[in-house]
């Protein structure tokens, strides 16, 4: 099977586009080929033809940190923007990894849940909070997640605890095993929703001050697949 052969099975898939029109910088190349998965199965099949073909695999969370060479890149080039569910239960919140971390952030405060206010300014999504560990204003990912589902490159669909993660400073698990963030559980603290919520539109108004979010902001130089930003 081909790549291009996934559209028949509903999976968006495209050739030779611009990611310019998906990143934060406003630069960068074409893609080879585009997909944005809808859930877990399409990333599946996407995963499976590219190591069955030996296509070089990039993946992207919504691209708030990078900016892409003029040549773009070779191989399939996945955007989970598309994946971006966020459910609350009891004091958990999950979250799909195309998912702004901002939007998961106010979820939880919206349901009275505290934890992750420092994540009120980060433009990133959350398998990209999760692959470089992000944090602000006294606050990192490491210290509320539960839990982060990934896909291998294998194709196996593994669950990892806060301690396999192996969290550190900018750094995860999925950075050195280059394993694909699916979902992560943040376990957090029931609170005042009103406080919460004061907190982080304080936090999100400061960001804005330093750095504001409606301008293209320059990241990392993209060299090769990482996985996500």
């Amino acid at each position: 099977m081909e790549l291009l052969d996934l559209r028949k099975d509903g999976i968006d898939i495209q050739k030779q586009i611009p990611l310019s029109k998906y990143t934060f910088t406003k630069t960068g190349g074409p893609a080879e080929y585009l997909a944005f998965p809808k859930d877990l199965d399409e990333l599946k099949k996407l995963v499976q033809v590219t190591r069955e073909k030996n296509i070089p695999l990039t993946v992207i969370g919504n691209a708030s940190n990078l900016i892409i060479r003029d040549s773009g890149i070779a191989g399939l080039v996945i955007i989970l923007t598309e994946m971006k569910k966020i459910t609350v239960k009891a004091n958990t919140v999950t979250a799909e990894a195309g998912a702004r971390i901002i939007d998961t952030a106010f979820t939880a405060a919206r349901a009275g849940l505290s934890g992750l206010e420092f994540a009120a300014g980060i433009p990133g999504s959350v398998g990209g909070a999760i692959f470089m560990n992000a944090g602000a204003y006294g606050g990192e990912t490491q210290n509320v997640v539960q839990s982060v589902n990934v896909l291998t490159r294998d194709g196996e669909f593994k669950t990892y605890s806060n301690k396999e993660m192996n969290f550190s400073y900018r750094h995860s698990l999925v950075q050195d095993n280059k394993a694909i963030v699916v979902s992560a559980t943040f376990g957090l603290k029931h609170g005042d929703k009103l406080k919460i919520l004061d907190e982080m539109h304080y936090l999100n108004a400061l960001r804005r001050y330093k750095q504001p979010l409606e301008y293209p902001s320059c990241g990392s130089v993209f060299k090769r697949p990482t996985g996500h930003f």
